[in-house]
């Protein structure tokens, strides 16, 4: 299963909205990695033969860096499964985090997203080099998105109310009802998307 970039982009933008602990990253980011590192494909694999270990997911992140993020910086608001696409994009969220603020120093969007691709101690690398033009490309990619007037939409989250949704995105609760005219606000389902206006 393969997601296109603005499913990637509105998921990573319901993921940081939902965490109390990913702070300061922003969506753009997280899905110009996404488009990078598997094109989209949840199910991504790519075995790691110098590191011996196999990193997966949207975010081709590996499995004992999201452990380690979970278990010893306590980034645990999702599961340790990198195969479901919120998980991924959380866990890459949390380590590009993480990379922001490395030895308590706030760091560049170069320094984070050649630490993502080479560690931090391979920021310098002349390695990285060719992933950072690559996220810039991406980036470009993503920023183009909310210029092509594709209908955004909102995935439901469990205690999402039209109300709610409506307050915390600063829009009028008449125009998202409108919007989504024949759907019973009384009857929404966790995974159902709706139409913002």
């Amino acid at each position: 299963m393969s997601l296109a970039a603005e499913e990637i982009l509105e998921l990573s933008e319901q993921v940081l909205r939902s965490s109390n602990k990913v702070k300061g990253i922003e969506a753009e980011m997280v899905t110009a990695i996404a488009l990078i590192e598997s094109s989209g494909n949840v199910k991504a694999y790519r075995y790691e033969e110098h590191l011996g270990e196999a990193s997966s997911g949207l975010t081709q992140l590996l499995q004992s860096t999201a452990k380690w993020l979970a278990e010893d910086l306590s980034y645990d608001e999702y599961e340790l499964d990198l195969y479901q696409p919120a998980s991924s994009l959380y866990f890459c969220a949390a380590y590009l985090c993480w990379l922001k603020t490395y030895k308590s120093v706030t760091r560049s969007d170069e320094f984070v997203v050649r630490g993502y691709n080479g560690g931090p101690n391979g920021v310098n690398l002349e390695a990285t080099v060719p992933y950072w033009n690559k996220y810039k490309q991406a980036l470009e990619t993503v920023l183009s998105l909310g210029t092509q007037g594709a209908k955004k939409q909102r995935v439901i989250c469990p205690g999402d109310t039209f109300y709610g949704i409506a307050k915390d995105l600063g829009i009028a609760l008449e125009d998202l009802l409108a919007a989504n005219a024949g759907v019973d606000p009384t009857k929404l389902v966790v995974g159902q998307a709706i139409n913002l206006p």
